[in-house]
């Protein structure tokens, strides 16, 4: 089993896999026990398994995995490499985890590129202040952070260092506003598209970009490509794509290789033009209020956007979700950590914003939004503490 701290050998046929070390013991043992268990029924070599974010999991034990040769990997270093002109002479701040495809992803196009990979964590966990310092002590010149990051720097009003070329934004949603916000303090965010599946980012706003403060389209990398199918969700063929899923169920362990003749079908509705990606949002997201169809991913940018303008800090204080409804199937809730008056405010210029049936119909008052090692709201958890 490979450590946070081990360096993965890209040209073996070993194995690794990478778990959050944080997990409860019981939990961690069962997903290794699930990647042991099938990478020997399949006769895997030369892969990487890495769990996905579990967001909506029902327990840690179940998350799914996927694996990942070290070949696809690769792959995907080398187009993001290709993409961001990057060099011997770079140097990355590293603060996504290492049993993360971010992370990890990090790490291998830097070892493909000579580059000099710096932790810019502070006692393993993401603290703004220090990747800020960082950034400036090394002259560091690429990062990949996740949006609750980016909204940390934004809190804080910092301005970007000079020496910093670019910084990869996935992970989640990336708000225009938030954007907007990040590039007026000179940060040099390139929003992207990926997932576990296919070993990071398939699509990034290209360099150029940097150029405009406009919110930049998301090319498709080298490595990739990507169609509509007739559902309108996104499939994507590239030459990182995952091998299988593996993951503990009820009736006992599972496989499982979802791709036809090649190509994946995200749970993504979106579209290509011309090169460029353009995401509408998950297919779990689209919901119906008393009939009326709506999205939730859509109505939560909306309230984002309206905390954002309010204060930089309140997005990470405050969420919307969907819950089911007798009369109407579903409604939608708010969750928040601010005080009754501060989510009053935000609560009404959210309602000024949507229509009637998405107005919400309940405030939950928490002292905790669970979220991921990268911000992740854990959906599954926070509906079961209200």
């Amino acid at each position: 089993m490979a450590s946070a701290q081990k360096k993965l050998d890209l040209h073996s046929d070993n194995n690794e896999i990478l778990l959050n070390p944080r997990l409860p013991q019981e939990d961690f043992e069962a997903l290794h026990s699930l990647a042991l268990s099938i990478q020997n029924e399949r006769k895997l070599k030369g892969h990487v398994w890495i769990a996905t974010s579990g967001s909506t999991a029902d327990s840690a034990a179940r998350t799914k995995l996927v694996a990942l040769s070290k070949k696809a990997l690769m792959s995907s270093a080398s187009a993001v490499n290709l993409h961001l002109q990057s060099t011997s002479q770079d140097v990355w701040a590293q603060v996504l985890p290492h049993f993360h495809v971010g992370g990890l992803g990090i790490e291998v196009r830097a070892e493909l590129a000579g580059a000099k990979v710096i932790s810019a964590l502070k006692d393993g966990r993401w603290d703004a202040h220090h990747y800020y310092s960082i950034l400036k002590s090394e002259k560091c010149t690429l990062s990949a952070l996740v949006p609750t990051q980016v909204y940390d720097l934004v809190a804080h009003s910092y301005q970007a260092p000079s020496t910093l070329r670019a910084i990869v934004v996935g992970g989640g949603a990336f708000e225009v506003e938030l954007f907007k916000k990040a590039r007026s303090l000179g940060w040099p965010v390139l929003p992207s598209y990926g997932m576990t599946e296919t070993a990071s980012q398939i699509a990034t706003a290209n360099l150029d970009s940097l150029k405009s403060d406009e919110f930049p389209d998301m090319g498709l990398l080298s490595h990739a490509t990507a169609r509509t199918n007739e559902n309108g969700y996104l499939e994507v063929q590239a030459d990182s794509l995952f091998t299988c899923y593996a993951q503990n169920t009820q009736g006992g362990t599972r496989s499982w290789d979802p791709k036809v003749e090649g190509w994946f079908t995200t749970e993504d509705r979106g579209q290509v033009l011309d090169g460029v990606l353009h995401v509408q949002g998950r297919s779990k997201d689209y919901i119906k209020i008393g009939g009326e169809g709506t999205n939730v991913a859509h109505l939560r940018s909306v309230l984002e956007n309206c905390a954002l303008a309010l204060n930089p800090s309140f997005p990470l204080k405050v969420t919307l979700l969907d819950m089911p409804s007798e009369r109407l199937g579903s409604e939608i809730h708010i969750v928040s950590l601010l005080s009754e008056a501060e989510t009053d405010n935000i609560v009404k210029a959210y309602s000024d914003k949507v229509l009637p049936f998405e107005k919400p119909r309940r405030v939950h008052y928490v002292k905790n939004i669970p979220r991921s090692d990268l911000g992740k709201i854990l959906w599954a958890q926070l509906r079961s503490l209200l």
